[in-house]
């Protein structure tokens, strides 16, 4: 994945769970992570993370175009929210990367050909990128994995922690 040349769409799963494990102001550091304008004005606020922090996302626009998309992909599939398909056409028209929680988004996404990233590969990106360290990466794990409103299986966050402490151990 070259995070550099691609866009990362994100939506308020993915802040959410950046938010509590106590590392959204470090994700902001990533080069071009986006937000989509529809995303940021209606569905951001304090329950979501810190507004502050969120202010400083970019913000990319939907054009007329994608947003009369909405309404034929909703009217095709089931369970996807306008934010989501959204997300989606955006994603698709910039030849970008999607970064999302909603298992049903990802495996739409991941048919339509979009690229997905979800919170765990976003923490893996960034201790990769050097904005956490190692041992960061393992803390924001652990806080995801106390945090009662993580959706993400305790399996899978414990697979990455022991993958990080072995590969702290190696280095």
């Amino acid at each position: 994945m070259n995070i550099t040349t691609k866009i990362i769409i994100t939506d308020t799963n993915i802040i959410t769970d950046l938010s509590n494990a106590n590392v959204l102001d470090k994700f902001v550091k990533l080069d071009n992570v986006y937000i989509s304008d529809m995303v940021k004005r209606d569905e951001i606020n304090s329950n979501t993370g810190n507004v502050n922090i969120i202010k400083k996302f970019k913000t990319i626009n939907a054009t007329s175009e994608e947003i009369d998309e909405i309404f034929k992909i909703s009217g095709e599939v089931h369970g996807l929210s306008p934010y989501d398909i959204i997300n989606f056409i955006i994603a698709r028209d910039n030849n970008a990367i999607l970064a999302t929680g909603d298992k049903k988004l990802k495996n739409y996404s991941e048919a339509n050909g979009v690229e997905v990233i979800r919170t765990l590969k976003i923490i893996r990106l960034m201790r990769d990128k050097h904005i956490i360290t190692n041992k960061e990466a393992i803390n924001v794990c652990k806080a995801l994995k106390e945090n009662n409103n993580t959706r993400i299986p305790p399996s899978e966050i414990d697979n990455i922690i022991k993958e990080f402490e072995k590969e702290s151990v190696t280095c």
